[in-house]
């Protein structure tokens, strides 16, 4: 037997007002991002440094003791001290964040590519398909080596690309905004 519960939900006629404040805020921060690109990635570095500080704080902790009881686990420990020297050397270097951060891009770009390459090749996909599969990885093949050996232009593409993206999900929350608050006056009236 199955039973279906249905939950009943007001809308908040005054929903339409944050999908507004959100599509300023992503677009001051996309054309932020876009006209100031160096001061972005340090200031996204020291965001990762302050996260990657809080995150290995808590892994110290939680290597000592999990839910009130003693307990040792070396490697939570090991990882612990670890993100927390490297959110220091962040701070005091934020350019190491922005290099270390890169190339954890350009990894998982030639990862994805490679496997993207490897799929290209396997069978039951249709010419069409395994030629696109195949282009976007080699695509990913050159991002990521292009992120590993020039990580300095990375940052920046990937900046550029945030700000694209940020303007672009603006726009989009402040349609959402508009036609919401189409809809909720249809709704009253």
């Amino acid at each position: 037997m199955t039973s279906v519960i249905i939950i009943e939900q007001e809308l908040n006629p005054n929903a339409w007002k944050f999908q507004i404040l959100k599509a300023v805020i992503f677009v001051l921060l996309g054309v932020f991002c876009l006209v100031f690109p160096f001061a972005a990635m340090n200031l996204s570095a020291y965001l990762i440094a302050i996260f990657l500080l809080i995150v290995s704080i808590a892994a110290l902790f939680s290597g000592f003791a999990a839910f009130g009881e003693p307990k040792s686990t070396w490697w939570v420990i090991l990882l612990g001290i670890i993100g927390i020297i490297v959110a220091i050397v962040s701070f005091v270097n934020p350019e190491f964040m922005i290099t270390f951060g890169t190339i954890i891009v350009g990894i998982i770009a030639l990862l994805s590519g490679m496997t993207d390459i490897i799929i290209a090749c396997s069978h039951g996909l249709s010419a069409g398909v395994r030629i696109l599969t195949f282009i976007v990885g080699l695509l990913g093949l050159l991002v990521g080596f292009l992120f590993l050996f020039y990580p300095a232009f990375g940052a920046e593409v990937i900046v550029i690309f945030l700000g694209i993206f940020l303007i672009a999900g603006g726009i989009a929350a402040l349609i959402e905004g508009i036609l919401f608050k189409r809809e909720m006056k249809a709704i009253n009236a």
